[in-house]
């Protein structure tokens, strides 16, 4: 408990200087969140995901499969293609299914953290959280909205109307939902303190403390719990790199052989598309640990 409060506290001091950063330099306030948000995705986002293949080798040991790395690797990968082709049919179900997914998957981690095992209630707190983190930052966000799908579009419609419900109502059920027993409510009070700087540092800058800073590490604690092999997360970080640099290489490629046109007018949503086409089998691997109780303590 010790550890993850200071971790906290170096976290929201790291959101007050990115927020002080962002007041002396406002005009390059997207050049700023882009590069927090790259350096996060390098050092917690990709990695905590380039490991995918440890958890799942230690749930094929768990059920007494044979776990082959080859096999793995091209299951992801048919899963990135397949979410990528319905993008491409169909983009506002795709969305939909991304929020979901994005919802599903903070949801059941962050309750993980604070001892609320309920797949109903992660799932209502991931909603909530993701509501918090995305609308208070209407012009932004329907500007990408946009560029992805029609304003006909029912999908563009729902969250259109999500912007009447004022932000302080996500941020209540979100406390209320996540309120945790004695042994975590310093933790819960400083967490709720990062949302809420998160709401000041603008959508992709808050995205990038809260998805990088918090939700990357605490996933890194997850799969060092669930593998139990004795590494520090450091040492995981560091079996990660292969992973990490060929994701890394995926992103220069499809960078290099789009358009310049394309990245000038839809960069933002291109990246939103290209998280989500990770996130879908990472999701998959990810939840065999919140299944399992061997990641608490």
């Amino acid at each position: 408990m010790k550890s993850s409060v200071t971790y906290l506290i170096c976290l929201l001091i790291t959101g007050l200087l990115l927020k002080l950063i962002l007041f002396l330099f406002p005009q390059k306030q997207f050049i700023i969140e882009i590069l927090i948000l790259f350096l996060g995705l390098l050092f917690t986002g990709i990695p905590h995901g380039a490991i995918d293949h440890l958890v799942a080798k230690k749930t094929s040991d768990t059920r007494k499969d044979k776990f082959i790395l080859a096999h793995f690797i091209y299951r992801y990968t048919l899963f990135m293609l397949i979410y990528g082709c319905l993008w491409w049919i169909l983009p506002g179900l795709s969305l939909c299914f991304f929020i979901f997914l994005t919802a599903f998957h903070f949801g059941a981690t962050d309750m993980h953290y604070f001892g609320k095992e309920n797949k109903y209630l992660s799932f209502l707190f991931g909603i909530t959280l993701t509501a918090w983190l995305l609308l208070p930052h209407q012009v932004d966000l329907i500007n990408w909205l946009q560029l992805i799908i029609p304003k006909s579009d029912p999908i563009f419609v729902i969250i259109y109307f999500l912007f009447k419900i004022p932000a302080i109502i996500f941020i209540l059920l979100a406390g209320f939902l996540s309120y945790p027993e004695r042994s975590r409510r310093i933790d819960w009070l400083l967490f709720m303190i990062l949302l809420i700087l998160t709401n000041k540092l603008g959508l992709i800058g808050g995205f990038a403390i809260y998805f990088s800073g918090w939700h990357g590490w605490q996933a890194f604690n997850d799969i060092k719990n669930y593998i139990n092999s004795g590494n520090t997360i450091i040492q995981l970080w560091r079996k990660a790199i292969p992973f990490t640099l060929l994701s890394m290489i995926g992103l220069i490629v499809v960078y290099a052989i789009t358009p310049d046109s394309v990245w000038q007018n839809y960069g933002a949503p291109a990246l939103i598309i290209m998280i989500s086409l990770l996130t879908l089998p990472h999701m998959q691997v990810m939840q065999n640990i919140y299944n399992n109780d061997s990641t608490k303590g």
